[in-house]
């Protein structure tokens, strides 16, 4: 994941690397293989397990477990598991269970935030969310959810600029930016 800046001002986070191998259409019929040969295909820090004996095997569903591990990584700060080796970290994605985030971290996680995640990670995937907007209303059952709303997120990014912003100036940006004279950025409308 990679948070973007405009101007020195963040603006959004990339994906960079999602691992994924796939396009689904038609109820989940694999119509185009984008990397070939059976194996596994995909990042191994994020992959789930069925696909490392066989990537022929994943469907949608190994997209929600590789963002449960997305998930993990963000709340904790740790990956979902620690290897030696990469046999040995897809040895852990079939068969060890992860601790529970709230468990890595001193940051409070909520109980309906910390099941959603695990559910996520579940090894078999008739366990795991079955769609993405299945994920999305688990989401949003946890406390936090309603807790950022536009007037926090406002908020948030208000002082976020006022941080960056004392160690950067508006004005030296604007006259060390090569892109200064082809691009107007509005950054009052950036913490909306």
């Amino acid at each position: 994941m990679f948070l973007c800046n405009r101007g020195g001002v963040p603006d959004c986070v990339k994906v960079l690397d999602f691992g994924l191998v796939r396009e689904y259409r038609n109820g989940g019929r694999d119509l185009t293989r984008l990397i070939g040969g059976n194996g596994a295909e995909g990042t191994p820090l994020f992959m789930p397990p069925e696909a490392i004996d066989d990537s022929a095997r994943s469907d949608p569903r190994s997209d929600i477990y590789s963002v449960g591990a997305l998930g993990y990584y963000l709340l904790t700060g740790e990956y979902l598991f620690a290897a030696e080796s990469i046999r040995d970290l897809y040895n852990k994605h079939v068969s060890a269970s992860p601790i529970p985030p709230s468990r890595r971290t001193t940051n409070q996680i909520s109980a309906a935030l910390e099941a959603t995640i695990l559910r996520c990670l579940e090894k078999e995937p008739d366990l795991r969310p079955q769609s993405v907007a299945e994920l999305r209303a688990l989401l949003l059952t946890s406390p936090c959810a309603s807790e950022w709303g536009p007037e926090a997120r406002a908020a948030w990014w208000s002082r976020y600029q006022s941080k960056t912003s004392a160690s950067v100036d508006e004005t030296d940006l604007r006259k060390s930016s090569s892109i200064a004279a082809n691009v107007k950025i509005d950054f009052d409308s950036r913490i909306k």
